[in-house]
């Protein structure tokens, strides 16, 4: 039975990239994290990754957090953490995932400028992805779960 090389949750493409040995590996992460902390939101205090599976080890990077407040005063902190994820065959996929807090307590509810504040920052990251991956989709899936992926061209 086949699977998908990649696990992918929360990007809008699969980031790609093909690794040939461990330091090509650290290279990815030195250089992932020097572009995120170029942002200025750069925090290399990490949650695990919720989505990890047995066949897809992955590792946090780091994240982008910010604190944002609505006309009220209510404020929500927001945190957007950069996952690598090994491919099931070969090289290991960008992915992120995005939590919220409020008063040290993770919530559900969300006020318009903390999602908006969420969209901002995974712009931001998903940037930095493009930078140093191969952005891919899905062109079909088989019902034995092999993937054919194609690349996606962007402007």
């Amino acid at each position: 039975m086949a699977t998908s090389n990649f696990h992918n949750v929360n990007a809008s493409h699969i980031f790609a990239v093909d690794l040939q040995d461990e330091y090509d590996y650290q290279d990815l992460i030195d250089n992932v994290k020097y572009s995120l902390k170029e942002t200025g939101y750069f925090n290399v205090l990490t949650k695990s990754d919720p989505n990890e599976l047995r066949s897809f080890p992955s590792k946090s990077i780091g994240s982008l957090d910010n604190y944002v407040e609505d006309t009220e005063g209510n404020g929500i902190y927001v945190q957007i953490t950069v996952v690598a994820r090994s491919g099931y065959y070969e090289g290991v996929n960008l992915d992120w995932h995005c939590s919220f807090e409020e008063y040290g307590e993770t919530i559900e509810h969300l006020l318009p400028a903390a999602e908006a504040e969420k969209n901002r920052l995974v712009e931001m990251v998903e940037y930095v992805f493009s930078e140093f991956s191969t952005p891919l989709g899905v062109t079909a899936q088989f019902s034995n779960g092999e993937t054919i992926y194609h690349p996606i061209i962007q402007n």
